[in-house]
C-alpha cells in the first residue's frame, strides 16, 4: 500500500472525522503505519474507540485504489495534507482536512481569497450587493470564496464569473454530486477559472452535518468572511463564528432594521465586525490592493472637473468599461459614481452604452 493510498484509506473510514484522523497520524507517524499499528496500540489513544480500532483493523486497500482510480477518470485531483499543492491556510488549522478532492484549476498553496457568504433565502438587494461586492473583489485578483448554495453563494460566484477572476466553490457534499442540482451549470463555469473543493469522498450526499463542517474550509482558506444577508440562524453565522476561531477577519453587509433576513449580518457589526458597503472596506483592512485603471491615451480635461469627476474619467478605458469595474479602479462609493458619470455625460465627456457600460467621448 502507498502513502496515498494508505491516506485515502483513512479518509475513507467511517465516523473518522479529520481530528481524529490527524491524531491518528501524529501518533504513529504516517497513515500507513496507522493501519500497520497493533490493536493495544491504537486502542491507547484518547478519542479511539473500539468500533473505530475495527474499521482499521479490516480496512482493505482496494476501496482506497478504487477511489484514486474513480478520480482519475472524472478528472479529479487530490490534495494531501503535509504535500505539495495542499493550501497553506488550511494546514494552520487545527482540524484540517486529511485530503481535499479539487476539480478545476489548482490555485497557487500561498494563495488565499475572500469569503463572501449568506442566506439561501435572500432579497433582491442581497443578490445585487453580493454580486457587486465579489464582482469587485475578483477584477482586483481576490478569489471569491463561497458554498454554491442558493442565494448568496450563488450570487457570489456569478459576480465573480462576469469579472473573468477566480472563484472556489467549497461543497457540502462529494464532488461527483451536485446541490443544488439546478447550479451543475455554474460549477461548470466555476472550473473555467476557479475550482470545485470538498473534502467528502466520492457519493457522499449533502447533509444536515456536512454543511458546518464545509464552512470551516470555506472560513479556512480565506482571509477574511463577507457575511451578505443572514438571519439569526443562518448558517453564514457559523461560518464567522469559524473565521473568528481560525483568527480570520469578519465583515458584515448592514440590511434594514425591520428586515429579518438581515438581523444576523447586523448583530454581526453590533458585536464587532467591519461595516462594509465597498470593496476597498475590505481590501484596505486585509492590506490587498484593488487594480490601477489601464493606461489609456491622455486627453485634456477641462480646468473646472472636480477631484472626483478627474477620477472617474481617469478609470474609463478607450473601450467600454462596465460600472461595476469603474466602481472598483476608483475605490468610490457606487452613488458618488453613479451621479459623477452623470455629470460627465453632461458635459459631453462621457457617453453611457448599453449594458450599464460607459466609454470617454474620443
Amino acid at each position: 500500500m502507498t502513502a496515498q493510498e494508505a491516506a485515502v484509506l483513512l479518509h475513507l473510514l467511517p465516523g473518522i472525522g479529520s481530528a481524529r484522523a490527524r491524531r491518528l497520524r501524529e501518533a504513529f507517524g504516517s497513515a500507513e503505519a496507522v493501519f500497520a499499528a497493533e490493536e493495544a496500540a491504537l486502542s491507547s489513544l484518547p478519542g479511539i474507540g473500539p468500533g473505530l480500532v475495527s474499521e482499521i483493523r479490516r480496512a482493505d486497500s482496494a476501496s482506497a485504489r478504487k477511489e484514486i482510480s474513480r478520480c482519475q477518470e472524472l478528472g479529479i485531483e487530490l490534495l494531501f495534507l503535509g504535500e505539495r499543492g495542499y493550501p497553506e491556510a488550511l494546514a494552520e488549522l487545527p482540524d484540517p482536512p486529511l485530503l481535499l478532492y479539487l476539480r478545476g484549476k489548482r490555485p497557487d498553496p500561498w494563495l488565499r481569497g475572500v469569503a463572501v457568504v449568506g442566506s439561501r433565502r435572500t432579497s433582491v438587494y442581497g443578490i445585487e450587493t453580493a454580486r457587486r461586492l465579489s464582482f469587485q473583489l475578483a477584477y482586483a485578483g481576490i478569489p471569491v470564496i463561497s458554498g454554491l448554495a442558493r442565494g448568496i453563494d450563488t450570487a457570489a460566484h456569478m459576480g465573480a464569473l462576469a469579472a473573468q477572476g477566480s472563484t472556489w466553490a467549497v461543497l457540502g457534499c462529494g464532488i461527483d454530486q451536485m446541490y443544488p442540482p439546478e447550479n451543475e451549470p455554474l460549477a461548470e463555469r466555476i472550473t473555467g477559472t476557479g475550482c470545485l473543493l470538498s473534502e467528502f469522498p466520492l457519493g457522499t450526499a449533502p447533509a444536515r452535518h456536512t454543511f458546518p463542517q464545509r464552512n470551516r474550509i470555506i472560513s479556512g482558506l480565506s482571509s477574511g468572511v463577507l457575511v451578505i444577508e443572514a438571519p439569526t440562524s443562518s448558517g453564514a453565522l457559523l461560518t464567522a463564528q469559524c473565521a473568528l476561531e481560525q483568527g480570520r477577519q469578519v465583515f458584515a453587509v448592514p440590511g434594514r432594521i425591520d428586515n429579518p433576513l438581515a438581523a444576523g449580518s447586523n448583530r454581526l457589526i453590533q458585536q464587532g465586525a467591519k461595516l462594509v458597503m465597498e470593496a476597498g472596506d475590505i481590501t484596505s483592512e486585509l492590506a490587498l490592493w484593488l487594480p490601477a485603471a489601464p493606461v489609456v491615451r491622455e486627453r485634456p480635461l477641462p480646468p473646472t472637473l472636480t477631484q472626483e469627476e478627474r477620477a472617474v474619467f481617469a478609470a474609463l478605458a478607450l473601450d467600454e468599461s462596465l460600472f461595476d469595474v469603474i466602481v472598483a479602479r476608483t475605490g468610490l462609493p457606487s452613488p458618488t459614481v453613479s451621479s459623477t458619470l452623470l455629470r460627465l455625460e453632461m458635459k459631453q465627456l462621457v457617453r453611457r452604452l448599453p449594458g450599464n457600460a460607459f466609454v470617454r467621448v474620443a
